[in-house]
């Protein structure tokens, strides 16, 4: 059995003195409780996809992700025979576009290789709108998005992997997909109907297929998740298989 330094295709989480700093938690001095309640669209980029109001969306626990109830996400990275990417697991939480950024910046500035552009991640889901965030970076910056056969990407996950403007699955990945929700609001049609609308300039943003947001977004609520495999996902999108 090769020691622990020999295996090259195992993420290496850097040491405590190559860490960059933690992000710190943003302050934002007009940030309310008024923001909870459904509102008006923010602009990012000049484009407004992003939704005022930005809920914890999690997998329903009856699928069992492993890390259901965890309270961070962590990066590091991993390589294998494409190359170097970025490792991502845990919940999509407060601070989470901005440890991403951290990370990506910290590695590129200490390596001679290509710039990352490559993403996994194997989460439950979590804060919506710090998916979108990322997701608009893979997008914009071309990133692929991965999913090998232990990853499990539920939920806010989900609308990150959409992103990429190329994707790979292995056998046995899963990617997870559902309606958006606040949990203390009733899923009432004109809730359901504005929570539609609310989405679609990002999922339009990242050029992802109408009719499978169409799909999760009808038919799939809170307490159930529609699941796209290596066998299904042809359907919504090009993707590597592997």
């Amino acid at each position: 059995e090769l020691s622990e330094s020999e295996k090259p295709n195992e993420p290496k989480e850097l040491s405590e003195s190559e860490k960059p700093d933690e992000p710190k938690e943003l302050s934002d001095p007009e940030k309310s409780n008024e923001q909870e309640e459904l509102g008006e669209s923010v602009p990012f980029n000049g484009n407004n996809i992003f939704p005022a109001y930005s809920p914890d969306i999690r997998a329903p626990k009856t699928l069992k992700h492993p890390l259901q109830d965890s309270t961070k996400i962590v990066f590091m990275l991993g390589q294998d025979d494409q190359g170097d990417y970025l490792y991502g697991e845990g919940a999509i939480t407060e601070g989470a576009f901005d440890k991403f950024i951290k990370y990506v910046n910290f590695y590129n500035e200490r390596t001679n290789s290509s710039p990352l552009n490559r993403l996994m991640l194997h989460s439950p889901g979590g804060l919506v709108n710090e998916g979108l965030l990322i997701g608009s970076y893979i997008r914009d910056n071309n990133w692929i998005t991965d999913a090998d056969k232990y990853m499990k990407c539920y939920s806010s996950c989900g609308l990150i992997y959409a992103a990429g403007a190329e994707k790979r699955i292995q056998d046995g990945a899963e990617i997870g997909f559902h309606r958006p929700y606040i949990p203390e609001v009733e899923d009432t049609q004109e809730f359901v109907s504005q929570v539609y609308a609310d989405y679609l300039p990002y999922w339009n943003y990242i050029k992802a297929d109408i009719k499978l947001y169409d799909k999760f977004m009808k038919e799939f609520d809170r307490n159930d998740m529609y699941i796209l495999n290596y066998s299904n996902i042809q359907k919504y999108m090009e993707i590597e298989q592997y």
